[in-house]
C-alpha cells in the first residue's frame, strides 16, 4: 500500500505542471503548426482549383471549335435548302410552262376553229344567196 502511495504522490506530482496554464510561445507553437496546414491545404487546393481552371478553360475551347463547325453546317444547311427550292422552281417551271403553252394554243385553236366554222357558215350562205340570184336571173331573164 505504501508504494501505491508513493507512487500516486509522485504521479500527482508530475501531472501537476501538466495542469498549468499555456504560455505565448505555446500559442505561438500551435498557432504555426496550424498556419502550416492551412498552408498546405491552401496549396492542393489552389493546385486543384488550377487544374480545373486548365480543364474549364479546354472545354471552351472545344465548345468554341463546335461552334464554329456548327455555323458552318448551319451555312451548308441553308445553302443547300435553296439550292432544293431553285430546283423546285425549276422543275415546276419545266412542267407548268408546256402546259400552259398546250392551254394557251388549245384556246387559240378552238378560236380560229370558230372563225373557220364561221367563215364556212357564211360562205355557204353566200353561196344559198348566189344561188338563189341565179335563179331569179334565169327565172326573170
Amino acid at each position: 500500500m505504501k508504494t501505491t502511495l508513493f507512487l500516486s504522490i509522485l504521479f500527482c506530482t508530475i501531472a501537476l505542471p501538466a495542469l498549468g496554464d499555456l504560455t505565448d510561445t505555446d500559442f505561438n507553437r500551435i498557432r504555426s503548426i496550424i498556419n502550416e496546414e492551412i498552408k498546405k491545404e491552401s496549396t492542393i487546393t489552389n493546385q486543384k482549383i488550377d487544374a480545373l481552371d486548365d480543364r474549364i478553360q479546354n472545354v471552351e475551347k472545344d465548345v468554341a471549335w463546335v461552334r464554329g463547325k456548327l455555323d458552318g453546317i448551319d451555312k451548308q444547311i441553308t445553302h443547300t435548302t435553296n439550292i432544293t427550292y431553285g430546283l423546285i422552281a425549276l422543275i415546276v417551271a419545266a412542267v407548268a410552262i408546256p402546259q400552259l403553252l398546250i392551254a394557251w394554243r388549245s384556246r387559240q385553236g378552238s378560236t380560229s376553229e370558230k372563225q373557220v366554222e364561221m367563215l364556212i357558215q357564211e360562205i355557204e350562205t353566200l353561196k344559198q344567196q348566189i344561188e338563189t340570184l341565179k335563179q331569179q336571173r334565169i327565172v326573170n331573164p
